[in-house]
């Protein structure tokens, strides 16, 4: 894994005796080129029953303090005030995951509720957005990497690939 700063940059080209000029929308910051995913702490809310929760908690650390994602696990009701703090969450740009065990549609009611509309997915993640608009960044997550059994009509159906699974959504 290799990781340069503009700092190491310019610094690598004075040892060589080599003039550098950098454009001024350069990075300042550090450049990964190792194509891992961005590491996250994700603390649950609510239990820990879901598909999303289940398979990032085998990959990122799962923590009460210092995360940058709430998994809400919507199996079972929220509390007013648990939607309260969530949407409070939401608007300070954490990013959170609404979740529920494979196959279940509960994901779609908690996101109406805490962020006022829903799509059709049996996981939802929603964020803020960076945009100068406003709104929310959402992302549809699927179980799996095909559509549900019970989604074919006729034998003639075949399932269609679905690029949202957690593996692709998170780079796993």
């Amino acid at each position: 894994m290799i990781k340069l700063n503009r700092v190491a940059m310019l610094a690598i080209a004075l040892v060589l005796g080599n003039a550098v000029a950098f454009a001024d929308d350069t990075p300042k910051d550090i450049i990964d080129y190792d194509a891992k995913p961005a590491q996250k702490v994700i603390y649950p809310v609510n239990g820990q029953t879901g598909f999303v929760f289940n398979k990032l908690n085998q990959v990122f650390k799962s923590s009460t303090q210092g995360y940058n994602t709430i998994i809400v696990d919507s199996s079972t009701a929220l509390s007013a005030a648990q939607i309260t703090e969530i949407q409070k969450y939401l608007e300070q740009g954490i990013t959170i995951i609404i979740d529920a065990k494979a196959g279940m549609g509960t994901a779609q009611a908690v996101a109406q509720k805490i962020a006022g509309f829903t799509i059709n997915s049996e996981a939802i993640m929603i964020k803020k957005s960076a945009d100068s608009l406003g709104g929310y960044d959402v992302t549809p997550i699927a179980s799996n990497a095909y559509g549900s059994k019970a989604a074919a009509t006729d034998s003639t159906s075949t399932a269609e690939h679905v690029s949202n699974t957690i593996d692709d959504v998170f780079g796993l």
